[in-house]
């Protein structure tokens, strides 16, 4: 699944290698800390030189998860931010 958040060889750089670790071991963790960084500074997400359809992946991503854990007032705010970058969606 982290795959898809992060495309090419990150290999070498040691802040790929610690959110990979993460990920793979406390994927909880791993999109709590993402929602709250998300969340306390959209403008930040909205406005990045990040592509929009990655962007789009990644917010998707963390919609699938909280949707799995039934925590729909996260999807509501990850859904809001993700309308502001996609407003065709």
């Amino acid at each position: 699944m982290y795959n898809s958040f992060f495309s090419g060889d990150k290999s070498n750089s040691k802040w790929f290698q610690i959110i990979d670790g993460l990920l793979v071991s406390d994927r909880d963790m791993f999109f709590s800390a993402l929602y709250m960084a998300i969340t306390n500074h959209p403008t930040y997400v909205i406005m990045s030189d990040m592509e929009d359809e990655r962007k789009g992946v990644i917010l998707n991503a963390m919609l699938d998860y909280f949707e799995s854990k039934e925590e729909f007032e996260k999807c509501a705010a990850i859904y809001n931010i993700k309308k502001q970058i996609e407003p065709t969606c």
